[in-house]
């Protein structure tokens, strides 16, 4: 009886490994840090994940659950609801949309390519802010954590590679 609970507790787990990455990322984001001395900007970590997962979790990663993760995102960073969703949502359908094409490319144009994903993703997340705030956001913040993100993709990548060989997702 013990060993049949235990095997579907890790076949459950297993299932949502991907989510609790995010999850998990989401908390580390907030946690502070200072790679830039006493800088507040931090990488966007859960935009890799996303991107990773939306590549290598094909039909099993759902859309109500990246937009669950996203409001929790924004519950922790204390961004305005819906702020998250809209990004994750962005990048979740350009990498699901262009799967084929960069999947089973060499690792520099997968990353060259969540490079022009998250790039995008970063000029709408300014765009909003602009829009919400009535006024030009400073590009400075913005560009400061594009390019944190993008320099810890390959350590990202890395992590959930080994993460999905280890639960076999």
């Amino acid at each position: 009886m013990r060993l049949v609970f235990s095997q579907g507790f890790f076949e459950g787990f297993k299932k949502i490994v991907p989510e609790l990455s995010i999850l998990f990322l989401a908390i580390l984001s907030v946690q502070p840090q200072s790679l830039l001395g006493n800088s507040v900007i931090s990488p966007f970590l859960c935009l890799s994940a996303v991107f990773y997962w939306s590549l290598h979790r094909q039909g099993l990663f759902y859309v109500i659950t990246l937009i669950i993760l996203g409001i929790i995102s924004d519950i922790l960073t204390g961004a305005s609801l819906g702020f998250t969703p809209i990004l994750f949502l962005t990048v979740f359908t350009i990498s699901s949309w262009q799967r084929k094409n960069v999947l089973l490319k060499p690792f520099h144009l997968i990353w060259g390519a969540f490079s022009l994903v998250s790039g995008l993703t970063f000029v709408i997340a300014w765009a909003i802010t602009s829009i919400v705030s009535f006024q030009y956001a400073v590009v400075g913040p913005f560009a400061t954590q594009y390019f944190m993100t993008v320099i810890t993709f390959p350590l990202l990548v890395w992590l959930l590679s080994h993460i999905q060989k280890a639960v076999s997702v």
